[in-house]
């Protein structure tokens, strides 16, 4: 007999008490909802009790969503965090982006919610497992982390940095620069006009889409010569086109952290025994990782944020993300997907209602390979 899943331990920060009422009503005897209006009050209550998750609103009796957000972030790191978007507008939304993992559009549903957060702690729970560690390991030698990448990602967190200050950064490793500017002046990303120096791919590009194509080239850039760096610029040609298709089937909000996703789903690849396993000895009971559980892993070790490290290791199998709808998961995997690189979960795309779609995706699929053609041209 199945035992029912331990109740969760919530709590709702925001100005809508009545909203954290309705929640917990409807959630019953699945989880707890601790209510807090303000900064204070729930900071106090998270220093007091251990919760799984917060869910946020951007208006606070006393200071804001975000900042709460940024202080969970920083103190407490296990706490799921969410920012439920209360009156139609992105700018909350855009200014919390690197301090959630989820962000929430009412009205919010109970079921969906629970799921979500479940998801989220068993795809933990995996990846701290003994035997993925164990797995991992035995590999040589593990790719190092992007070190550029994730200060470039650090300093484009604040909206205010320059674009000189981006280029000086970019251009302190001059191989990776000139690697840059390749993908820069591809047909993909130039639209035609030719750049010749980083400052002006700043300006052209913006942050977002720089430090992407500085994150391919850091990480699919490492080897030279001979089968394993053709493999290398293979994989990072394929991960750029599902990164852009990514932001294309998902606009708005979540289309720079779903592009950011697809470019890193395919990183497992990079580590040769993910596709060619080491041979156990007699007797023993490790189970080899697939590489999308291998490549979260790697993502976790560098310090990448959770919500990236979710969906590479759940895009072959968008379901278990538990999201409604297309979500940065679901995404990613249709991106990839697209590509030919894993096969599109039909189940799954009619649960979540999104089969009349499927033209409007492929015809999208068209156009990136298309432009690719170009570019290889």
């Amino acid at each position: 007999m199945d035992l029912a899943p331990s109740p969760l331990h919530l709590l709702f920060a925001g100005v809508d008490t009545g909203l954290a009422e309705t929640l917990a009503a409807a959630l019953g005897a699945r989880a707890t909802v601790r209510a807090a209006g303000g900064a204070g009050e729930a900071l106090a209550a998270l220093r007091a009790q251990a919760f799984d998750a917060a869910i946020v609103q951007p208006r606070l009796e006393e200071g804001s969503g975000n900042a709460l957000l940024g202080l969970l972030k920083r103190e407490q790191p296990r706490v799921i965090r969410c920012l439920l978007l209360d009156d139609g507008r992105d700018a909350p939304g855009l200014a919390a982006l690197e301090n959630v993992h989820r962000l929430l559009e009412p009205p919010l549903d109970a079921d969906t919610l629970l799921t979500a957060l479940r998801a989220v702690l068993a795809l933990r729970q995996r990846l701290e497992s003994p035997g993925l560690a164990e797995s991992i390991g035995r590999i040589g030698r593990l790719p190092p982390p992007p070190a550029l990448s994730l200060e470039l990602i650090r300093r484009t967190e604040d909206a205010q940095v320059s674009a000189r200050e981006v280029t000086v950064l970019v251009e302190s490793d001059p191989a990776l620069a000139a690697k840059v500017l390749r993908l820069c002046n591809s047909a993909m990303y130039s639209g035609g006009r030719r750049i010749d120096d980083i400052h002006t791919a700043v300006v052209w590009l913006g942050n977002l889409t720089l430090r992407r194509l500085v994150l391919a080239g850091e990480v699919f850039g490492g080897v030279r010569g001979g089968e394993a760096a053709n493999a290398h610029a293979g994989l990072r040609e394929r991960s750029l086109q599902a990164s852009k298709l990514a932001a294309r089937l998902l606009p708005g909000l979540r289309a720079d952290r779903a592009a950011t996703a697809a470019l890193l789903a395919g990183v497992g690849h990079l580590l040769p025994e993910v596709r060619t396993p080491w041979a156990p000895e007699p007797g023993e009971s490790v189970e080899w990782p697939t590489y999308a559980e291998a490549g979260a892993y790697l993502l976790a070790l560098w310090g990448l944020p959770e919500g990236l490290i979710e969906a590479c290791a759940l895009h072959p199998t968008p379901a278990l993300a538990g999201e409604a709808g297309l979500g940065v998961v679901g995404a990613c995997h249709v991106a990839w997907a697209l590509l030919g690189d894993v096969p599109l979960d039909d189940a799954w795309v009619a649960a979540q209602g999104l089969e009349a779609e499927r033209p409007g995706w492929t015809a999208l699929a068209a156009e990136v390979a298309a432009d690719t053609a170009a570019a290889a041209d």
